[in-house]
């Protein structure tokens, strides 16, 4: 019956972290910033570019030949299946940060894409639920405490994991505790193992991207910084493009529906209408022959009218 419950040191080390994020979440709720940063802070920036200066000669060196010999020998579907396989594992903590942002109905479908994905993908290796219309999300717990309002903090280029803010570092310690492969099912030899196969085959799918980085006259650090920054601002603060598209509907001008606007485009015709009948009446002033009477709108003179007339 032990086996059914977390150690007592795992149990406090969880109660410390919801605590802890807890405390943070009531200190900022009430400050939170509905619009997305726009500006750049990276106070560290000589740090991070020591450390980036690390991480590139650390790809350039070891990363980036296997990932080349990794491709060549590996076939594309096989290389397709084994990022279907993490991304399914990956769609455990979207599925639980979602309904911690509390988009419930994304949720349940991150939940029904696991499932569908692990039962008849076989374990995630083919994306089924792509095929039955259940979307792929991207959410982590960065982005949880992003909505909950804390603040991004300073820009960061941590060793091995790259570009981060102080948000999304913290993130990543979050994300840790529901990551499958950090189960205690999971044995640290297979984890080790897994861990790389991950690492090496999603180096494989930014080769591309690398070398568009590398053939662009310009400064690397800079450009993935701002890029980084935008792509995750982005992330973040999606719902508040959906509010701002939900105000913009708002609008007074929009409560005019098509049956108002018919009606004013008939009030404009009989307007027009009148500005004719007393045009008409001028000229019949003007003009003694246009105001002869007439019996009827198809009424034609005959010869009598016409000798009348000449007399």
């Amino acid at each position: 019956m032990n086996k059914l419950f977390l150690p007592k040191g795992r149990i406090r080390h969880l109660v410390k972290i919801t605590l802890a994020l807890s405390c943070v979440w009531l200190l900022t709720a009430c400050a939170t910033n509905r619009q997305p940063p726009t500006e750049i802070h990276d106070p560290l920036e000589k740090m991070n570019r020591a450390v980036y200066k690390f991480n590139d000669t650390l790809d350039r060196i070891a990363l980036k030949p296997v990932a080349i010999g990794y491709k060549k020998v590996t076939p594309t579907i096989v290389r397709r299946g084994v990022s279907n396989f993490f991304g399914n594992l990956a769609d455990v903590s979207v599925a639980a940060n979602a309904l911690l942002q509390g988009k419930f109905e994304q949720s349940v479908s991150d939940t029904a894409r696991v499932a569908v994905n692990t039962v008849i993908g076989l374990g995630g290796i083919f994306d089924v639920a792509t095929k039955l219309d259940l979307e792929r999300h991207n959410e982590d717990f960065g982005q949880t405490l992003g909505v909950w309002g804390v603040p991004e903090g300073p820009y960061l280029v941590l060793p091995f994991f790259g570009s981060q803010t102080l948000r999304g570092t913290a993130g990543l310690l979050g994300d840790s505790q529901i990551e499958p492969l950090n189960s205690s099912k999971v044995t640290t030899s297979w984890r080790g193992k897994l861990v790389a196969l991950n690492v090496i085959n999603a180096r494989t799918n930014l080769l591309a991207a690398s070398s568009f980085l590398d053939s662009a006259s310009l400064d690397p650090y800079i450009f993935v910084r701002d890029g980084y920054l935008l792509w995750r601002r982005q992330q973040v603060h999606d719902g508040y493009k959906e509010n701002a598209e939900a105000d913009e509907s708002d609008d007074p001008l929009d409560e005019l529906d098509s049956t108002t606007m018919d009606e004013l485009d008939d009030l404009d015709e009989l307007d027009e209408l009148d500005e004719l009948d007393e045009l008409d009446e001028l000229d019949m002033i003007d003009d003694p022959v246009k105001a002869t009477p007439s019996k009827s709108p198809a009424y034609e003179p005959d010869d009598l009218d016409l000798l009348d007339e000449l007399d």
